[in-house]
């Protein structure tokens, strides 16, 4: 009985010792700032069980937008592990439209420029026949509307619309096609700048849903089985950008390279084979952007003529090169 006592006694003892040393620790324990670690005198604020001097709080631990370095009260943007008040993220940091300059929060298209604006301008305003561009006052300082043609501020400085330039063009191409093995192209010919798409669609025949540029017209007469008078115009566009307008004259150029040489190829193939005129033309120009769409666009064309026609005798012309594919091209 006597041993009980004295054990209970024991624990007691002990209890009352742990509760004044804890008591007594707390009650005499220094706060100090997590961030300055100086002791807190007062007023303190408490942030993921660290406690802070107030001002050490706002100046150094509370959130600031990375922009006006200002504290965040409430709702903020986080972007690249950085936070901003929303309205300087809308303003500062998200991008901007390069048609209206306005920041771009929903839908945004980028072209093959490098240009972003927002999707909706797209059915407000056209795209330059030559480069693709949105015609807009910031992107392109504007442009011009010929015939329910749009072209571009950037490309009209370039485009062909005199004789003289016409005449020095297809004399240029006719050397350059000729060094390629394509003989028997005329020295000249008459070419006439058409300036509305719906006059080439009426002189060609052709239906307009094939985006047509450029129409051969060849007329002859026979007497027997020979041709006589035989007689070529082409017709172009006006307006175009000049790389344009010699990738669509060396197309028509391959037309009269057939005609005049009786050669006759397969209906699929015979765009496709004066398509190949036109990789020429943008191959030889690979510093100029418009090349790069064209090819693009040239490649990826879903037209049976046009675009498959055009991928069937690439390949060939690939493999062979131009002086064996025109010693066989009748075979096609």
């Amino acid at each position: 009985m006597i041993n009980i006592e004295r054990g209970l006694a024991f624990v007691i003892f002990l209890i009352i010792f742990f509760l004044n040393t804890f008591l007594y620790s707390e009650s005499f324990k220094i706060l100090k700032c997590k961030f300055c670690k100086n002791k807190i005198n007062g007023r303190y604020i408490t942030q993921e069980k660290n406690a802070y001097h107030e001002q050490c709080y706002k100046d150094h631990i509370q959130l600031k937008c990375d922009h006006c370095k200002i504290i965040i009260n409430g709702k903020y943007n986080l972007k690249d592990e950085k936070n901003y008040h929303p309205q300087c993220f809308r303003d500062y940091i998200l991008e901007k439209c390069d048609v209206c300059y306005k920041p771009i929060e929903g839908e945004y298209v980028k072209d093959s420029w490098g240009n972003i604006y927002h999707n909706y301008h797209r059915s407000k305003m056209p795209l330059c026949e030559s480069c693709n561009r949105l015609i807009s006052k910031n992107l392109t300082d504007g442009g011009y509307l010929i015939k329910k043609r749009s072209i571009c501020n950037i490309c009209w400085v370039h485009v062909i619309n005199d004789a003289k330039d016409v005449k020095n063009i297809y004399y240029k191409l006719r050397e350059e096609l000729m060094g390629l093995g394509l003989d028997n192209i005329p020295k000249s010919i008459p070419i006439k700048l058409i300036d509305s798409k719906e006059e080439l669609y009426r002189i060609s025949s052709i239906p307009s849903s094939d985006g047509l540029q450029g129409y051969t017209k060849y007329t002859y007469q026979t007497i027997g089985k020979k041709k006589v008078n035989e007689k070529f115009t082409i017709y172009i566009l006006s307006n175009l950008h000049w790389l344009n307008f010699r990738a669509v004259l060396a197309h028509e150029m391959l037309h009269v390279y057939l005609f005049n040489n009786g050669i006759s190829l397969k209906e699929s193939l015979i765009e496709g084979f004066c398509n190949l005129g036109s990789k020429y033309v943008y191959d030889s120009s690979p510093e100029n952007k418009i090349s790069e769409l064209k090819l693009e666009s040239m490649f990826k064309n879903s037209n049976p003529k046009y675009g498959k026609g055009f991928r069937i005798m690439n390949s060939e012309l690939e493999m062979k090169g131009w002086r064996l594919l025109l010693k066989n091209l009748d075979k096609y």
